[in-house]
């Protein structure tokens, strides 16, 4: 009996994918997207999970293993070892491999292997300070992390983006073949808004919402500076929205026709809420590798105003709502937002991206290039 059970381990073929560095945020939404599209097609998968990671419904053909990679050097050891040696002491033989956190991992050089990647600040020019705080992390991202993602690229790797100018920039910045590279668009499920939810809005005002945390790039600062260009001669009295708290914008100014106010963090329902209830959503931020708030913007019709970059023109392109500007010039943002004051509020037709490749070619792709028939 014992020997027919470790026969029946030795012949485990599964397609065997990483995800144990996803845990919270757009980085958890990828995951249980990939759960939730994987097909019940009579192939197995294998899937390694953070600790704090579960999943009440799974299907007949997914099973899921908690590790715990949360330091660097944990996860630098899994990718290159760790996750092979489980493998081999599991008798568990890999038909292809995903991960789904940017920087692959090492098996066997004949294994297909594919990377879903979603981090795109190595491809801006900006430089950011190590010496800095606030910046260390960008800097690590963007002069180290590279390092790390080109470590296991070889010719059986394909990786899959989420849109055309983060392929462009991998392109580039690894040398890597285009032709392996695929834009596969996310999918988007919009939010429903929360009912429970109800701040004042003033309709006699110009209401201003940007959702974003308080990252360096996410510029807030632009907005404070077109503010204050503006302050003494605005028709109306404008308030803006930010999900952030006053310490974390460092905020000095003193207006006297605009207030800001400082939400901190609401879910995603109080989101679509905010969509709901403003005049305009303002989008400063010059790094992005989707801008999901743009997309759930103008899927209620809301007017944007956002950073005028490669990421904003993709997602955005055909939106009537759309308004283009220079992300780092404040009288630009000043001129747009005084010419909204003067304007009555308006909505344009709701817009969602169609004609988009989706996770069923995701799985196609790793479905025909199976190490093993």
């Amino acid at each position: 009996m014992r020997s027919e059970m470790k026969l029946k381990m030795k012949t485990e073929k599964k397609i065997v994918v990483n995800a144990s560095a996803l845990r919270s945020g757009g980085a958890l939404t990828i995951l249980r997207q990939f759960i939730s599209e994987v097909p019940a097609d009579g192939l197995e998968y294998l899937i390694f999970v953070d600790k704090s990671v579960s999943f009440s419904l799974l299907k007949n053909n997914i099973q899921t293993v908690q590790v715990n990679t949360r330091s660097f050097i944990k996860r630098f050891f899994w990718d290159i070892c760790g996750l092979k040696k489980w493998l081999k002491r599991n008798h568990v033989v890999p038909l292809s491999a995903i991960s789904l956190q940017n920087t692959n991992f090492r098996l066997n050089q004949r294994c297909p292997n594919y990377i879903y990647y979603h981090q795109s600040l190595p491809f801006y020019q900006y430089n950011w300070s190590f010496l800095k705080k606030s910046e260390r992390s960008l800097w690590f991202y963007k002069i180290i992390y590279p390092f790390f993602v080109a470590l296991f690229l070889n010719r059986k790797t394909e990786v899959f983006v989420q849109l055309e100018f983060v392929k462009q920039g991998f392109v580039k910045k690894f040398n890597f073949d285009a032709n392996r590279v695929h834009v596969v668009f996310p999918n988007l499920d919009i939010p429903s808004i929360a009912r429970n939810y109800h701040i004042a809005i003033d309709e006699n005002a110009l209401n201003l919402f940007y959702p974003a945390d308080a990252h360096v790039y996410k510029n807030h600062q632009i907005l404070f500076e077109a503010l204050a260009l503006i302050d003494k001669m605005l028709k109306k009295k404008v308030i803006l929205y930010l999900t952030v708290s006053f310490e974390e914008c460092n905020f000095s100014e003193q207006f006297e026709n605009v207030d800001i106010v400082f939400l901190g963090k609401i879910t995603h329902q109080e989101v679509m809420w905010m969509f709901h209830h403003v005049d305009t959503l303002l989008f400063p931020s010059y790094v992005e590798t989707l801008g999901l708030p743009l997309i759930e913007a103008a899927s209620v019709g809301l007017p944007v105003f956002v950073s005028d970059l490669p990421y904003s023109r993709e997602v955005l392109d055909g939106y009537e709502g759309a308004v283009f500007i220079s992300y780092n010039n404040a009288n630009d943002w000043a001129l747009k937002i005084n010419e909204l004051s003067l304007s009555k509020s308006k909505r344009f037709v709701p817009y969602t991206k169609s004609g988009i490749k989706s996770w069923d070619d995701f799985f196609a792709i790793i479905k025909n290039k199976l190490q093993y028939v």
